[in-house]
């Protein structure tokens, strides 16, 4: 299934009914409503719905966007923060957006989990030194590897705060019969890692906690030698309920057309489950027509992935 983010055009209309039209004439009917969504655009939507003709597959957290924000920013508040009161608004929120996919019938919530605050800039400092030296470079490596160590000794107190959250999210998520799933990020801050999602999986164990696969953020994470895309994909695809479908320019310019940049689609796509919802997560840049082509090389290519 492919199927299209309001994070394209959201910025261009105030009235949410014309983000739908506008996608709807480009011949999508499956959506998934994105972070920075205001109230009123979620409204417009809403009524739009109502008059039939889509369907909503997804959720991003936050949507709608809080009030107090005054522009998109999925990570406003954080369940890693060492703030209790910013902890205790994140699980709110999150809680609305739950209700806003039982609302419109979205089978997923689309989580970001939070970053380990004692590293924020690291990425950029990575990817800086990456650009100047390559993957293999010696200074890079030494950097990178300062990284992982300082990263480990940070980790566990925000990883602790995450499962809290997780625990208050999933209960909730289970009594409307929605799955959370929990987005890989690209930067090194971010947790959890593939390493700690895996853990995380199966600790909670519960077929409403899945993972969400963006393959832009994943190919970012591989130009910084922090994974291997191919064989992360192998290995949690047994997680995996869905994906956002952007490419990649290296190193780290992402939300790209697919099959504009440097994605290996055709080794990566047939590693995942039959039937996935490809969700086209795209910059305000990409132009309809690019992306209607876009579309149409996608079906030719992996028509025989779908049930």
């Amino acid at each position: 299934m492919i199927a299209f983010s309001t994070n394209w055009n959201a910025s261009r209309h105030y009235n949410g009914a014309k983000i739908v039209e506008e996608i709807l004439g480009m011949g999508f009917d499956t959506l998934e409503l994105g972070h920075g969504l205001s109230v009123s655009q979620l409204q417009g939507i809403r009524e739009a719905y109502a008059g039939g003709g889509f369907k909503v597959i997804s959720i991003h957290n936050f949507c709608p966007m809080p009030v107090e924000v005054l522009n998109d920013n999925p990570d406003c508040y954080e369940f890693t923060s060492h703030r209790g009161s910013e902890r205790e608004r994140a699980i709110k929120l999150t809680l609305q957006s739950l209700a806003t996919a039982k609302e419109f019938g979205a089978s997923f919530l689309v989580l970001h989990l939070g970053r380990i605050l004692p590293l924020r800039g690291m990425t950029r400092s990575l990817l800086q030194r990456l650009e100047q030296n390559g993957v293999a470079g010696k200074d890079y490596n030494q950097l990178k590897l300062a990284a992982v160590r300082k990263r480990e000794q940070h980790a566990r107190v925000f990883l602790n705060r995450m499962n809290e959250s997780l625990e208050i999210l999933l209960e909730e998520a289970v009594n409307l019969g929605v799955t959370l799933v929990v987005e890989n990020r690209s930067n090194y801050e971010a947790v959890p890692t593939e390493r700690e999602l895996l853990a995380l999986l199966k600790r909670f164990d519960s077929p409403r906690l899945r993972y969400w696969h963006d393959f832009g953020h994943a190919q970012m994470r591989h130009n910084m030698g922090l994974l291997d895309h191919e064989q992360w994909l192998r290995q949690i695809a047994p997680y995996a309920a869905g994906a956002h479908l952007q490419d990649t320019a290296w190193p780290d310019e992402d939300h790209r057309v697919p099959f504009e940049g440097d994605i290996p689609f055709d080794r990566l796509v047939p590693l995942l489950p039959l039937s996935f919802p490809y969700i086209l997560e795209l910059s305000p840049e990409a132009t309809p027509e690019s992306i209607k082509a876009a579309v149409t090389r996608w079906k030719t290519l992996f028509a025989h992935n779908e049930s």
